[in-house]
């Protein structure tokens, strides 16, 4: 923290000030993001309207992924359960992909740029039903999800080519997604993101300076304080993160340490389950369906991650990160890297926890 920064926060907190709304440092990146609760919007305001609160139909005749003997997809390289009648999701490559699947690959220097092919894989994970949204899922439908997305996980991660392995959800066009049809996509790239990397290093330094892994005291931290806490069972805290960078910002960290999600037992795959439908559940009711983006964020699949000589991932915890859509970066968010939200963490996570989602999750 620089002099400036400590001159201000003390003059704050003698009450030289009036605090108008507040900056929040993530702890395991450093990185800054304003709450800016004077352009603060009523949760109601947020509804997007997207879609009617009731069950889309169960198949679409023009829907690639409902029609595949009309529109057939590359074959199925996970399909559960392994049932040529009775599947319920299936795992296959991406027609249109943004890698190129490929053992080896050449990288090579253009003057002072450095440049490498661009390979890995890029899959979908698809339900057999239209209308098996997150939100209408039953617990099972999600573990089996979660089982094909772990199986494949551990296939991916044995290939030469790749060192780290995205999972993603897009729902809705606002964020992203191309098809209505619900589906989750896998990525995997033969480098480490950079921002994966600030996590890494991030948890790294913070067991440095505090003797203590960050997931631990965040999450032990927000259970005994609680207002941010949503949910929780036996193996997860669903909470919305002190340094949210969107309104309703939520976070699922494991209780138990493990950098790896391909990690988890069968029970612990359950209770994902649960808690991951109950949070989608939770936006779809009190947000009207809104557009949203998760992802799983996992250690890297090498060993290419040092810090002063030392491997970094024992420090790093793997987590779901899910953000809904609602608003639009502008200039300054574009310029600063600094994300604006107008709601406070504490308001969301009140707002969120109060839900009846009782109706969906039958």
């Amino acid at each position: 923290m620089s002099r400036r920064e400590n001159k201000k926060i003390q003059k704050t907190a003698t009450g030289g000030h009036k605090m108008v709304g507040e900056m929040r440092q993530d702890l395991v990146t450093g990185k800054w993001v304003v709450v800016a609760t004077e352009r603060s919007q009523k949760p109601s305001d947020f509804m997007m309207g997207r879609k009617r609160l009731q069950r889309m139909a169960k198949y679409k005749d023009k829907c690639p992924f409902c029609q595949l003997d009309k529109y057939p997809q590359k074959p199925d390289i996970v399909r559960l359960p392994d049932d040529n009648e009775e599947w319920e999701v299936h795992i296959f490559g991406n027609k249109y992909p943004a890698f190129n699947p490929c053992d080896e690959f050449r990288s090579w220097q253009l003057g002072p740029y450095r440049a490498i092919e661009s390979v890995g894989y890029h899959e979908i994970l698809a339900t057999r039903g239209h209308d098996e949204a997150d939100a209408y899922l039953t617990q099972r439908q999600m573990a089996l999800q979660i089982e094909a997305l772990e199986l494949r996980y551990r296939q991916l991660r044995e290939k030469p080519s790749v060192s780290y392995i995205q999972i993603i959800k897009n729902s809705g066009e606002e964020a992203g997604a191309s098809l209505e049809h619900p589906h989750n996509q896998i990525f995997t790239v033969p480098v480490i993101p950079s921002d994966v990397l600030d996590i890494l290093v991030g948890a790294e330094k913070y067991r440095q300076q505090h003797s203590e892994n960050v997931f631990q005291t965040i999450i032990d931290w927000e259970r005994r304080e609680g207002a941010r806490v949503i949910d929780e069972n036996d193996d997860f805290v669903l909470f919305c993160p002190y340094a949210s960078r969107v309104a309703y910002e939520m976070w699922i960290v494991p209780k138990k340490h493990d950098p790896y999600f391909e990690n988890m037992a069968p029970k612990e795959r359950d209770n994902l389950a649960e808690i991951l439908r109950g949070a989608l559940a939770r936006l779809y009711v009190s947000l009207n369906d809104p557009p949203y983006n998760y992802y799983i964020l996992s250690a890297p699949c090498d060993d290419t991650g040092f810090v002063s000589d030392r491997k970094i991932y024992k420090n790093f915890r793997w987590h779901i990160q899910i953000l809904p859509r609602l608003s639009k970066w502008g200039g300054f968010e574009m310029g600063t890297g600094l994300e604006i939200t107008s709601v406070l963490p504490e308001e969301a996570a009140v707002y969120l926890r109060g839900q009846n989602i009782d109706q969906l999750l039958v």
